[in-house]
């Protein structure tokens, strides 16, 4: 089980930091961001957040804290596309994911205790 809960995050922690990068190299990312009126720091500094907490979710012991900025992430780039009349339903859905990743590795670990 736990090598599946590891598989899980890790696949998910991978499209999560596959969808970032181009917010911090994608020519028609970077000029969407400028064109919409948003600093270069804020798009960077979700892109990073995005970043660290897929890959801090990655792994067991730093689950949690990955999860908390993947979480962190969600709900500004919720925020940006609500503003801009978009319906961010994938955000929905990746935070659906991490967390029952992150019960399930929870749930595991209690039992590893035991």
């Amino acid at each position: 089980m736990r090598v599946s809960l590891a598989s899980g995050r890790g696949l998910l922690g991978g499209w999560l930091m596959a969808m970032a990068i181009p917010l911090l190299i994608d020519p028609r990312a970077i000029a969407g961001w400028s064109a919409a009126g948003f600093y270069d720091h804020l798009r960077i500094g979700l892109a990073v957040i995005e970043l660290l907490g897929a890959a801090l979710f990655a792994f067991e012991i730093s689950a949690v804290a990955g999860f908390l900025l993947l979480l962190a992430s969600f709900i500004a780039a919720a925020a940006i596309h609500l503003h801009h009349g978009d319906k961010p339903w994938w955000l929905a859905v990746y935070a659906a994911a991490a967390i029952l990743l992150l019960q399930f590795t929870r749930r595991a670990c209690r039992q590893d205790m035991k």
